[in-house]
């Protein structure tokens, strides 16, 4: 019913690993897997990219008109993309996770109070009912270091070695 009724508590104050069943999903993914969607989001990708790469080369010396009318450009096909994923979510509202292309409170909500979440109890089903879910960490801003199995290319070995002193 309420994601913060049934998992706020159980999270922060139990520190539950935490799961939802959010209809939704299987919507989405639907959707954001048809060609329309995945080229309109590949050619936002491209398109941002390369206005990263554009305001880094320019650095910070003006722009010449010439310079912001492409800019424009590129910023209105990129919203044009950004409306046609919208349309082919099928609802005047867009996603129940974005608001345009920002994620939604809901989104965020997910994000900060749910482990996992799945369409339907049913995806369980691929899992033994010995499973052991160990949700990433949740970090939520970008300054904060990220780590992982590939970040410096650990063995199992040196893992255990540089965990030694810790506990």
């Amino acid at each position: 019913d309420s994601l913060f009724a049934d998992l706020v508590d159980a999270k922060r104050q139990f520190g539950w690993t935490t799961a939802a069943v959010t209809p939704e999903v299987e919507h989405e993914i639907e959707m954001q897997s048809q060609t329309r969607f995945v080229l309109a989001q590949r050619t936002i990708d491209v398109l941002l990219q390369t206005l990263r790469s554009v305001q880094y080369t320019l650095g910070a010396e003006s722009r010449s008109e010439d310079d912001l009318r492409v800019i424009d450009g590129m910023e209105r096909l990129i919203s044009k993309c950004r409306d046609e994923q919208t349309n082919l979510l099928g609802n005047s509202f867009g996603s129940v996770f974005r608001a345009r292309y920002q994620p939604s409170l809901f989104a965020h909500s997910l994000r900060r109070y749910c482990d996992l979440y799945m369409s339907s109890v049913s995806s369980m089903r691929h899992y033994s009912p010995e499973h052991r879910f160990y949700p990433e960490d949740a970090r939520l801003l970008s300054h904060e270091i990220r780590g992982g199995v590939d970040a410096d290319c650990w063995t199992l070995d040196t893992a255990f070695e540089n965990a030694d002193g810790l506990f």
